[in-house]
């Protein structure tokens, strides 16, 4: 990962969350080069939705490593394959959904192995889960799906007008 993460708020109008729905589809090569759009947007959407600064963060990270465990372990490093990534936000939640045509994950690896101060693989899984709600993995026709829930707070959704 590289960069700063975009998580703030600045002059923000109030909205009700209920009026704003967002949805977003990328379809990106799964060249580590990408990772750092892909980080920008959800930044920037945890700030619309009135993420905290911490969740924000978390969140970015998360889909980060998502998505750099698709390119690692689904494609072997191999950068000229395809990674679809949706994303849908509503009143309540944002959702994830990462779908890759790579190897299928090891489900005993997914459902993370417990953190000891020797192992340096396995900690992406227990980032996600601890910066998410939900996190589902499933085998799909031709391929494989991620898909990552973050429940928002009660607070009302800033925006910025832009």
């Amino acid at each position: 990962m590289g960069g700063e993460l975009p998580c703030r708020v600045t002059g923000a109008e109030q909205f009700q969350r209920s009026h704003m729905r967002f949805e977003f589809r990328v379809v990106m090569s799964s060249h580590p080069r990408f990772l750092s759009i892909v980080r920008a947007t959800v930044g920037q959407l945890g700030v619309v939705y009135g993420l905290t600064e911490d969740s924000c963060r978390e969140v970015t990270l998360a889909v980060d490593e998502a998505l750099a465990n698709i390119i690692r372990h689904a494609y072997k490093n191999r950068y000229d394959q395809e990674i679809e990534l949706n994303c849908q936000a509503g009143a309540d939640q944002l959702e994830f959904t990462f779908i890759d045509r790579g190897e299928p994950a090891d489900l005993a690896r997914i459902c993370g192995q417990p953190l000891d101060e020797f192992s340096l693989s396995g900690r992406g899984t227990h980032l996600i889960k601890a910066a998410m709600d939900e996190m589902r993995y499933e085998r799909v026709p031709g391929g494989n799906q991620l898909k990552l829930i973050k429940r928002l707070p009660t607070a009302q959704v800033a925006a910025d007008g832009a």
